[in-house]
């Protein structure tokens, strides 16, 4: 059996299964016809490769001067001019309004009427001992739902807290 000149080219560019492969990879160590098969596929497609890399030829030093020095000595128009003068006049403006909107007009995106929800610290507070009471690892020095204290047990509690004032310094 020999393989034809399509199955060795799929061969020659990986693009069969790898059982084929080693398939043909044994078969062409055997067989003198179709390894000149193989060498001859092969050989044509060096010669692509090569035609192929001689087609790619570098700009001509000449002309990639000229192109250049026209960029170079290009006289602008005068829309350019006109849109060079009122750039900044126009970029500077918008930048600042955009700054000003996304400082303070943020809270205006919401709709008529209604009001962003707020949360007291109250709460804060109340959920934090309710959370640090359920934790076993938690330090259970001083947890205290704030809704319970008045101002005057507060400062005491702190005072008491407080390493400098237990003391007396």
């Amino acid at each position: 059996m020999h393989y034809d000149a399509e199955t060795l080219a799929d061969y020659l560019h990986g693009e069969i299964g790898p059982q084929a492969d080693a398939a043909i990879h044994a078969h062409l160590e055997v067989c003198a016809a179709c390894r000149a098969a193989y060498d001859e596929v092969a050989s044509v497609r060096d010669w692509l490769r090569a035609v192929a890399r001689a087609d790619e030829r570098e700009f001509p030093a000449l002309i990639k001067a000229r192109v250049w020095e026209a960029v170079r000595t290009a006289e602008p128009t005068f829309l350019d001019r006109l849109r060079a003068a009122f750039r900044p006049a126009i970029a500077l403006p918008l930048a600042a309004a955009i700054a000003v909107f996304a400082y303070a007009g943020v809270p205006a995106i919401h709709l008529p009427g209604s009001t962003p929800a707020a949360i007291s610290a109250t709460t804060l507070l109340e959920e934090h001992a309710a959370v640090a009471s359920d934790n076993p690892l938690a330090d259970r020095g001083l947890v205290v739902q704030a809704s319970v204290l008045d101002d005057a047990r507060s400062g005491a509690l702190i005072e008491a807290s407080d390493p400098a004032t237990a003391t007396g310094n």
